[in-house]
This record gives C-alpha cells, sequence and structure tokens, in this order.
C-alpha cells in the first residue's frame, strides 16, 4: 500500500507506517500492566503511537478518557475532563459521587460533572475524599478505564508554579493519588514533551509516584526501515523515476531517521518528478535542515538550559560531565566508568542519566551483569552536541 506523506501532527491509516515491533510492544505493556510513561522530544512519534493505542481500545472495546493536558493548570480543570470523559452515567466521576456523602467535595464534584463553575480551592482541600470516593469507584467497576493524558508534564509544572503554595502542591497530591487509582486498576498512558524526571527534580515533586510505570522510548527508524519508508512513499507516485540511488542521496542527506524527517524532505523533493540524486545536497541545505534541525536544537537548548535550576550546580557539575563521556565516547559509554565529583553520589549521577535519556540527548542498553551503556539518542543529538559546543 502506498504511504500518503503528511506533516504535522499524529497519523494514522495510510498516512502511518507501521512499526510493527515497536507497536506490539506498546500495546503489550498497556494490556499486562498498570501502564507506560513517554516523555520525549517533539515530532519523534509519540503521538503516533498514542493514537494508535486509542485505536486499539476503539476496536477492542476497551473505555478509555483522553486528556489533553496542555492548556489545563488545576485539580479542577482535569476533574472536568475526567467528568466528561466517558459517555453517559459511565463517567469516572458520576460514579464516584455515589461514594461521596453531602458536602462540600460532593458539591464541587457535581459541578464538575454538571459543568458549571466550582471553586478550586474546595478540591485542594477535600482532595483525599474526592480521590478515595474514586478509588471506591474503580474497585466497584468490572471494565476499568484506562486514563490517556497527552502533555500529562505540562499540565503537573503548570500546578506546580500555582503562586500558591497550598495549591502548587495539588501536584504531588495528584501525583500521589494517581498511583492509588492504577492500584485498583485503572491503567495510564502518559506522555509529554517535557521530561519528566528533569520536571520533578526542578519542582521538588516525588519522581517515584511514576515509577511503577514503565518507560516507553520511541527511536528512529532503522537504516533498513527508513528505505522500506521511502520505497513504499515514492514507489506509485514516481512511476519508476525514484530510483536506490535517488533513495542513497536521500540518506546520506538526511541527519536523523524519524518519521517526520524523512516526511519533510520527500515533500521538499517533490517525489512525482525527482530531481537528479546529485542535488539532493542544495535542497537539504537551503529547505529541509534549516527548519527540522533548528526545531530539535531549539529542544535541546531548552531542555539543557532548564537543568540550570537544578540544585547543587548539578547543571555543570554533573549532567555536563556525563553528558560529555557519553556524546564524545567512540563507543557505548559504561556508566560506571564515568567520574561523579563530591559532594554527588552515584545515586545522583543515576537519576541525571536517567534525565538526560528521558529529554532526549542519550540511549541505554544494558548488558546481562547489570552494566549499563549510554550512546547518544541520535545522530541529531549528537550534531546538537558538536554544534553547542559545551565541551
Amino acid at each position: 500500500m502506498c504511504l500518503q506523506l503528511f506533516y504535522g501532527n499524529a497519523v494514522s491509516g495510510a498516512q502511518r507506517f507501521a512499526r510493527p515491533d515497536l507497536e506490539r510492544r506498546l500495546l503489550r505493556i498497556l494490556e499486562t500492566s498498570v501502564g507506560i510513561k513517554m516523555f520525549g522530544l517533539r515530532r519523534i512519534g509519540k503521538s503516533t503511537l498514542r493514537r494508535l493505542a486509542t485505536e486499539h481500545f476503539d476496536k477492542t472495546g476497551r473505555p478509555y478518557i483522553f486528556v489533553d493536558g496542555q492548556g489545563l493548570t488545576s485539580l479542577g480543570d482535569l476533574m472536568g475532563k475526567l467528568a466528561t470523559g466517558l459517555p453517559g452515567d459511565t463517567g469516572l466521576v458520576r460514579r464516584a459521587l455515589g461514594y461521596l456523602t453531602a458536602g462540600p467535595a460532593r458539591t464541587a464534584l457535581e459541578a464538575l460533572a454538571a459543568g458549571t463553575p466550582h471553586e478550586d480551592i474546595v478540591l485542594t482541600a477535600y482532595w483525599r475524599l474526592v480521590s478515595d470516593a474514586i478509588k471506591r469507584a474503580l474497585a466497584s467497576d468490572a471494565a476499568k478505564p484506562v486514563l490517556v493524558i497527552d502533555e500529562f508534564s505540562h499540565l503537573i509544572d503548570n500546578m506546580a508554579r500555582h503562586p500558591d503554595p497550598v495549591r502548587a502542591g495539588d501536584a504531588d497530591r495528584l501525583l500521589a493519588s494517581m498511583r492509588e487509582w492504577r492500584d485498583q486498576g485503572m491503567t495510564m498512558l502518559l506522555t509529554g514533551s517535557i521530561g519528566f524526571n528533569g520536571l520533578a527534580r526542578r519542582s521538588g515533586l516525588n519522581a517515584e509516584h511514576l515509577n511503577d510505570l514503565q518507560p516507553f522510548s520511541v527511536p528512529e527508524l532503522t537504516e533498513g526501515e527508513a528505505r522500506a519508508f521511502i520505497r513504499r512513499a515514492t514507489e506509485t507516485p514516481s512511476q519508476g523515476q525514484w530510483t536506490d540511488d535517488h533513495t542513497d542521496a536521500f540518506l546520506a542527506q538526511s541527519g536523523v531517521l524519524y518519521p517526520s524527517f524523512l516526511v519533510r524532505g520527500l515533500l521538499e523533493l517533490d517525489i512525482e518528478d525527482p530531481v537528479a540524486p546529485q542535488d539532493f545536497g542544495a535542497i537539504f541545505a537551503e529547505k529541509v535542515r534549516p527548519h527540522l534541525h533548528d526545531d530539535f536544537y531549539r529542544q535541546f537548548n531548552r531542555r539543557f538550559h532548564s537543568y540550570r535550576d537544578l540544585p547543587n550546580g548539578e547543571q555543570q557539575e554533573l549532567i555536563l560531565p556525563a553528558l560529555k563521556a557519553v556524546m564524545e565516547a567512540p563507543s557505548p559509554c559504561p556508566q560506571d566508568g564515568v567520574a561523579c565529583p563530591p559532594p554527588f553520589t552515584r545515586v545522583d549521577l543515576a537519576f541525571a542519566f536517567e534525565m538526560l535519556a528521558e529529554d532526549g540527548f542519550i540511549h541505554v542498553t544494558e548488558t546481562a551483569d547489570g552494566a549499563r551503556l549510554w550512546r547518544p539518542a541520535s545522530r541529531l543529538a549528537r550534531l546538537w552536541w558538536i554544534r553547542a559546543g559545551l565541551t
């Protein structure tokens, strides 16, 4: 089937390039565990995988609630989405009402279920009662819903930045409650373009609240997958004009093999009437790399700059040396071989590596004897390192 090129948001159907092993792993984890946390750079395919998961739930009839957390700032905002996330009387908030007696907590939930104004501070004050009612509703429900929150880290960041320290504490209260909801059978798929570990460290949140969720990374396509992607996208539209020489030239020019990069490049090259392979370099240099590379470079820059807000000078004293060790190593870098300057401990260093991995800088493999080996997460991450000049 011809791959229909589309550059933008999440894709499905003929616009989505199948990655069977990755997709099966995603669905298998969602079906056999409490869920997934998937944080990383934008435009690497997280939203497409999230859409694949909800399409799977639609087919299997499994109930789910989808929430876009980008513009949400409070417990009330989130609960309002949960109140309308499932149809009719099966709504999670409506079921929770059955476990609340008359009082401020019930009044607040009734307002949310009806879509009427409420006082956010009431949810803060009575959150324990509300959260426990949701737990009881989940415990009594045979069909446990999946909670899918896109840009979850934006939601938590917005809550943690509230100027009232009491309201800012809602972020940790929500994280603790969500773990309790998972204990009652609710599966979760939490995604975001802000790394959660770094956010938790900067904001003083307890990152352990998400430790029961399995991390899920979205790698670049392999070269074989990239060739298959290009073939499916070009074979029919070009009517044979696109050759293996074109594909070789394309891959030589493409700095990264994420699908969004391939799509952007192919759209600029006019696959129905492609120019000669030797002309690809000029087109990539002028029309492809300046846009796509700069988008990723900006993301890397923002993430690295955010480490300045970490305590104890961790950006310069711990994170930068660890990143340098991985980026400049000629082969995968063993974590045990990276120096840990005082007063930091090996535990601090391990957390630094986890932050760098979640933020898209590095990727890990682990040997049978437990040794962790790190490498740049993508060719573009290594290019960013060279361009940033942080050595």
